[in-house]
């Protein structure tokens, strides 16, 4: 029980670092106040991270993503044309408009018009396809467009992953 009501603090945080941020208009995701450094990066359109901590996502995806013990998933569906396939979790609840997965130890595959992600967890990994932006904290690694790896940033950052490079 204190497990998961920890879980929930974190994902609260979490949510208050990177879901409002995940609903803000595109310009603020474009040009965040700093501390936070900004990473944009133009591209045919795929992200590839793996690590702990905090990877948000929103936009156009095509979004598959493995948890890992005591991780939490958050799925917010914003045109409501979300197909959400997720197996591997202990319950689900909902909060602030987005359904979460508790201790998401398997897979999902989620694809959207308009759809936020949350992921949180020790060791997680996450492929998205599309046009939008992902925000990453904590320590990891990612590729865009299969490109050389950069790490996640403590502080966070963002990072822009479209389907058509401008």
């Amino acid at each position: 029980m204190f497990r998961k009501l920890a879980l929930t603090a974190l994902a609260i945080a979490a949510i208050g670092a990177a879901g409002a941020a995940a609903f803000a208009p595109a310009a603020s995701a474009a040009e965040p106040k700093p501390p936070l450094r900004d990473v944009f990066l133009k591209g045919a359109g795929t992200l590839d991270a793996q690590g702990t901590g905090v990877a948000a996502v929103r936009g156009l995806v095509d979004y598959t993503a493995n948890g890992a013990p005591n991780a939490m998933l958050l799925v917010r569906d914003v045109d409501g044309d979300a197909s959400v396939q997720v197996d591997g979790y202990d319950g689900t609840g909902t909060f602030l408009g987005f359904t979460v997965y508790f201790n998401f130890t398997g897979t999902a595959h989620i694809t959207a018009t308009d759809v936020g992600i949350v992921l949180i967890g020790e060791d997680v990994s996450l492929h998205a396809v599309g046009r939008g932006w992902a925000y990453l904290r904590g320590n990891g690694t990612y590729t865009v467009n299969g490109g050389e790896p950069h790490p996640w940033l403590g502080e966070g950052g963002f990072a822009s992953v479209s389907s058509d490079a401008r």
